[in-house]
């Protein structure tokens, strides 16, 4: 996604397209906060809101998501273990745009996962996917995370995706997909022996400190994370090729 357009892809069972007065409720009733959803215009295939100094629209298209462009991320859903099946059932799909030109990419994230809770009770959803990322949901669990969301506790497992994979012999590293469409760079965990959980909530709380307080990390730096565990901060290019920069780190305490 580029830094004003922000994008997501509900997967129908049906070719219907969702009721607007449905999704400008539930939506204007989860963001209290917000100007209120204005509605712009409807076609019979598209519906298009302001919403404040925004414009958030969806489109009807009568076609499936493209099979090669789910079939990695359902297979990486380690959290949704149905998702290739539920996926399967899809018969169309929503195309779900925000374009906001400001500069604050929490608050338009956070904005759009508003939308999109709003959207899936009022569609024939069966899934979703996440544009940053790529990363697949189901909807009912997608809802519920969105309705917990704050600026204190971003819903990061629905905007990136954490991936722990197997380093060699009892170790395991992590890579994410996602950092980067909110304005930094992803993280890498190349080496850590110990559990797969651990791993991930490691990098969560990482990954929560630097969208919450906007850290800039550095070569070198050293930041502590919760149980008295510390990791060293390394710029360099990703393990999984290519020639991306990454924030790689380091433990610096047993595990």
């Amino acid at each position: 996604m580029n830094s004003s357009t922000w994008l997501a892809l509900v997967a129908l069972d049906a070719a219907e397209l969702p009721q607007p007065e449905l999704v400008q409720q539930a939506c204007d009733a989860a963001s209290p906060d917000t100007a209120p959803l204005e509605l712009s215009s409807q076609t019979d295939r598209m519906v298009t809101f302001q919403w404040g100094e925004a414009t958030v629209a969806y489109t009807l298209v009568d076609q499936p998501i493209p099979v090669s462009q789910l079939d990695g991320p359902a297979a990486r859903a380690w959290y949704w273990p149905q998702a290739a099946d539920q996926l399967a059932r899809q018969r169309a799909h929503l195309i779900v745009a925000l374009v906001d030109e400001g500069h604050d990419r929490i608050a338009k994230s956070m904005r759009l996962t508003r939308f999109v809770a709003a959207l899936l009770p009022a569609s024939r959803a069966v899934g979703l996917q996440w544009g940053g990322s790529r990363a697949v949901h189901e909807p009912n669990a997608f809802c519920q995370v969105a309705a917990q969301m704050s600026r204190d506790d971003l819903p990061l497992h629905l905007w990136i995706d954490f991936q722990v994979e197997a380093a060699g012999e009892n170790a395991l590293r992590l890579f994410t997909t996602g950092m980067s469409a909110l304005g930094k760079r992803e993280i890498e965990f190349p080496h850590f022996v110990g559990e797969p959980q651990a791993l991930m909530n490691h990098a969560y709380n990482l990954a929560h400190y630097i969208l919450e307080k906007n850290a800039n990390i550095k070569e070198g730096e050293v930041i502590g994370l919760p149980g008295e565990v510390q990791v060293t901060a390394h710029e360099t290019m990703t393990f999984l090729g290519g020639d991306e920069q990454v924030l790689a780190f380091e433990f610096g305490t047993a595990e």
